[in-house]
């Protein structure tokens, strides 16, 4: 028997390669796809693979009539990995998935794993509580960097060291050596990028990218949803002449998979997530294509997706352990479960420490960490505020 996990659920031609050789075949999968294998499948979009791979492992386990304690055991142990799976493929963290994810950010605080300890320790703000923003900017780029620069096997290394302590180590330096190379990478491709695409945005993006590599090409969609708040594809060439694969990153409220279904036939295959696809086509299609994608999202597309919104405005003198605590019980926080954005007025920078900024309002200050634009001392304004429980993000500030 075989099974797959994350993937095989549009691998029709490999499939029936297998029943021919006398292999049953499972598919565990959660991917929206063009044409789906004539298999067994366990299917669901509301969770990632691993998510699907763990609910699959405690079915068989009550089934086995395992006892309760085992099967705590396995749940608690599969949790940590769905937690990082589910954060890091932007599957939306509500219902069972939410749950998983809050269980295994829970089991991540206390594994004795090696590698998971030295990747928490170089990822996570703070190592001991590792929030869901620690693994979706912190620990899943590491991860990702070695299918994306070298080879996946790099990210296994990790998860196979733990027990031993030096080789949890070395793997974990090999995964941010892998993760610097990425950043520099994907920086020098992005420039060059945005000076092809200029000052005129279309409503749908689509760059084909002759010299970028393709691990890149996910990444480089990210940023240009990021830059022009479009959804937007990302092509290069395929290792088969004439073709070219691409990544494509989408804004929230468009479905990718379904705004590219009525296209389907310029496509060789494609599908993915509402928010992520991945697809081949000839290299004589993207003219074609890049003009029916944009007319296709016109309609969908709100002119003023770059504003922030904001939920409610907050009086920094109700900040502190008891908001914390509250906060905690509405996370993780992810695609599906924004963390809430609040608004903070008439409020001044007291001091800048790197990215770290405090600011006050009236009597009472918090340290917010500032990633987008750059903070002044004695700057004032209102201030918009991403809040991860302890974690503040600034994501917003008008002057006054």
């Amino acid at each position: 028997m075989l099974v797959t996990v994350d993937n095989g659920i549009n691998a029709r031609a490999a499939v029936r390669l297998s029943q021919r050789l006398g292999i049953d075949v499972i598919v565990i999968d959660h991917h929206r796809i063009q044409e789906q294998a004539d298999t067994t499948a366990v299917w669901s979009d509301a969770f990632c693979g691993a998510g699907l791979a763990a609910m699959f492992a405690w079915a068989l386990a009550l089934k086995a009539g395992w006892s309760d304690t085992k099967v705590e055991r396995l749940l608690s142990g599969c949790s940590q990995y769905v937690a990082l799976a589910s954060i890091a493929d932007c599957v939306p963290l509500l219902h069972a998935t939410r749950t998983l994810a809050r269980l295994g950010l829970a089991e991540l605080c206390r594994s004795r794993h090696r590698g998971l300890q030295e990747l928490l320790k170089c990822a996570c703000t703070d190592p001991s509580q590792p929030d869901s923003r620690d693994v979706a900017f912190g620990v899943a780029p590491r991860i990702n960097a070695a299918g994306r620069m070298a080879h996946p096997a790099e990210a296994l290394a990790v998860f196979e060291a733990a027990l031993d302590e030096e080789a949890a180590r070395q793997s974990v330096d090999r995964l941010n050596q892998l993760n610097q190379e990425r950043r520099h990478t994907v920086k020098a491709h992005f420039e060059e990028l945005a000076e092809s695409v200029g000052t005129k945005t279309p409503a749908g993006l689509v760059v084909y990218r002759e010299t970028s590599p393709k691990g890149i090409a996910g990444l480089l969609a990210s940023k240009c949803v990021e830059r022009y708040s479009v959804p937007s594809i990302v092509l290069v060439p395929s290792t088969i002449p004439g073709q070219v694969v691409g990544s494509g990153r989408s804004v929230p409220d468009i479905d990718l998979v379904e705004t590219l279904r009525p296209l389907g036939v310029l496509f060789l295959r494609f599908g993915g997530h509402a928010q992520a696809v991945g697809l081949t086509m000839a290299v004589d299609q993207i003219e074609e294509f890049r003009e029916k994608f944009a007319r296709s999202v016109e309609p969908l597309v709100r002119r003023d997706s770059q504003r922030l919104d904001v939920e409610a405005e907050l009086n920094l003198s109700f900040v502190g352990r008891h908001f914390d605590e509250q906060l905690l019980l509405l996370e993780p926080f992810g695609e599906g479960n924004p963390p809430p954005r609040l608004l903070i007025r008439m409020a001044e920078v007291l001091s800048v420490r790197n990215r770290w900024v405090r600011k006050r309002q009236g009597r009472s200050s918090i340290e917010v960490l500032c990633w987008d634009f750059s903070v002044t001392e004695q700057m004032k304004g209102d201030f918009l505020v991403e809040f991860y429980g302890k974690t503040r993000i600034l994501r917003g500030f008008t002057p006054i």
